[in-house]
């Protein structure tokens, strides 16, 4: 009886659910995309000329005049960096932490250590094709931890409603990521989001079609004197963060 009268309310009751909501659909809260995405798709295949610098302009993306002139020229001028990077997983996410690690050996990409010992990040910045990619003036940012290339991240801008946005494409198989960054200045320190209204978001592009993820990323850039700075990045899913790498960024070259 109780199995009986289980199975009758259910369809009865979620017949009558499905068809009402059918019949008066909520109003979607999505909204198209229309801001320029990367096209590429995979690995990266070959990269241009070198280029200086992650961005041309700082003050493209907000106004630099309380920010301390290393931070621009770190962003300028990237190359004449050195970074230092400890990578910090919280106990929670350890153990697809651990697991993930084949399958970002395997991409070459997204491949941070399990160690938070602080190692060494050597990279170089080379302009992409930007009719292969799809955006204005992209280059790319690539790193690695010795041989292992750790992140393949591929920077553009893009501008909406008087906001310029940090466009940033990292290439997965028959996909890509998407972190559309908003920068402010606070306390002289430069912050770097994707939780802001607007375009800021983390998204996954396959094929023709865009998500939204439920992760957000977080920077924040101090200058410790004229050459060097420090950076935290914070990532979190579903509000929880789950990983934290600490920089330490040295400049070794003058120009």
């Amino acid at each position: 009886m109780l199995k009986f009268h289980g199975l009758m309310n259910s369809l009865i009751f979620g017949g009558i659910g499905v068809v009402a909501w059918a019949i008066e659909v909520p109003k979607t809260t999505h909204h198209k995309f229309t801001f320029p995405i990367s096209r590429i798709r995979g690995k990266l295949h070959g990269s241009g000329d070198a280029h200086p610098g992650l961005v041309d302009a700082l003050s493209d993306f907000t106004n630099t005049t309380k920010l301390p002139s290393a931070i621009s020229h770190f962003y300028e001028q990237t190359n004449a960096y050195r970074l230092l990077a400890s990578v910090q997983w919280r106990t929670w996410f350890k153990p697809f932490a651990f697991l993930y690690q084949g399958i970002s050996r395997w991409m070459q990409q997204l491949n941070l250590p399990f160690t938070s010992k602080q190692i060494e990040m050597t990279g170089i910045i080379a302009k992409v094709d930007a009719e292969q990619d799809g955006r204005h003036a992209p280059r790319a940012w690539i790193r690695k931890i010795g041989q292992q290339t750790t992140f393949v991240a591929i920077y553009a801008k893009h501008t909406t409603a008087q906001t310029t946005y940090m466009n940033i494409a990292l290439p997965l198989p028959f996909s890509t990521m998407i972190g559309v960054l908003y920068l402010y200045e606070e306390h002289g320190q430069l912050h770097l989001t994707s939780a802001h209204e607007g375009d800021a978001g983390i998204y996954l592009a396959f094929k023709d079609y865009m998500f939204k993820l439920p992760l957000h990323e977080h920077f924040i850039i101090t200058a410790t004197n004229d050459r060097n700075l420090t950076a935290v990045h914070t990532i979190r899913i579903f509000g929880m963060p789950f990983l934290q790498i600490d920089y330490q960024i040295e400049r070794t070259i003058n120009k």
